[in-house]
């Protein structure tokens, strides 16, 4: 039985803080997201923890350094990944005044190899223009694990100028990898109501793997009138699409999420949903919709 979306979501962010693919700690979705979220939280420490000391002492000797000259030092001689390490290692506000006046690409890069356990204090401090740019930057290298991560640093300004300027199939998939099921409904909350529709619109017609996304999120959605609203959305879509999205949810995953977008529809729209010819070929949609 192919594991839930939540379980998916997490064994890929597993997977990255491994340096490895999915595929090689699949043995992990026995645990189900809460036990594989707390085994990579302990990978992180562990990876993070091994030569803290050495950055320890690379951040101690930059706090007597000018500014600039720390910046021209670590453009010459660090790599972004170093960088990274030193800069958890610093104070949030000293990190962020050196980020500042860094190159957007190589912010870019430094912010996948950020401690996760710091990263979100120091990316709050940066100049919001230059943290725009630097999404900007993550979202074309489509590291939407890393943006998800750092989603709890984003504010209203950073949201706005950010989803003004990229495609749905973006915005899908940093939330897919959101932290925190609270800071995934602020983001998405905030979009103008025009912006949500297309992205469900996105997503229903999009490949199996972006309509599972969709799925996903409405599942993680905290707030229920939203959720309400985004999953009445999805009813609005022809027979075809919803037929599709009926039918990945079987063949790849996403039954438990299906269930709970359905049941979060108005009436009309659920009965709509509920009376689709391929719930009559299906049984298991059948008893995952209608408990029969």
């Amino acid at each position: 039985m192919a594991p839930d979306l939540a379980t998916r979501a997490e064994l890929v962010k597993l997977a990255r803080a491994l340096h490895t693919s999915p595929d090689r700690v699949a043995f992990a979705a026995s645990l189900g997201p809460a036990g594989i979220r707390r085994l990579r939280e302990r990978v992180v420490t562990a990876l993070y923890d091994e030569h803290r000391a050495a950055f320890q002492r690379v951040a101690a000797i930059s706090r007597v350094l000018p500014t600039p000259l720390n910046v021209r030092i670590a453009l010459r001689a660090f790599s972004p990944l170093l960088a990274a390490r030193v800069a958890g290692e610093m104070a949030p506000e000293r990190a962020a005044e050196l980020a500042n006046r860094m190159p957007i690409e190589y912010l870019a890069q430094a912010c996948v190899h950020l401690d996760p356990r710091r990263a979100v204090p120091v990316v709050a401090r940066i100049r919001p223009d230059r943290a725009v740019a630097v999404v900007l930057a993550l979202v074309a290298r489509e590291e939407f694990i890393t943006l998800g991560r750092l989603l709890e640093a984003a504010t209203a300004r950073i949201v706005e100028d950010v989803t003004n300027r990229v495609s749905d199939e973006a915005v899908l998939w940093i939330g897919c990898y959101a932290e925190s099921d609270e800071h995934l409904t602020r983001v998405f909350t905030a979009l103008p109501a025009e912006r949500v529709r297309g992205v469900v619109h996105t997503a229903l017609t999009g490949p199996a793997e972006l309509r599972l996304a969709g799925l996903a999120m409405i599942g993680r959605l905290t707030d229920d009138r939203f959720r309400n609203r985004v999953a009445d959305h999805a009813a609005e879509a022809d027979d075809d699409v919803l037929t599709r999205m009926l039918t990945t949810a079987v063949e790849v995953g996403g039954l438990t999420e299906l269930a709970t977008a359905v049941d979060a529809m108005s009436e009309p729209a659920r009965r709509r949903v509920l009376e689709l010819p391929v719930l009559a070929e299906h049984e298991t949609l059948r008893r995952h919709l209608l408990g029969r």
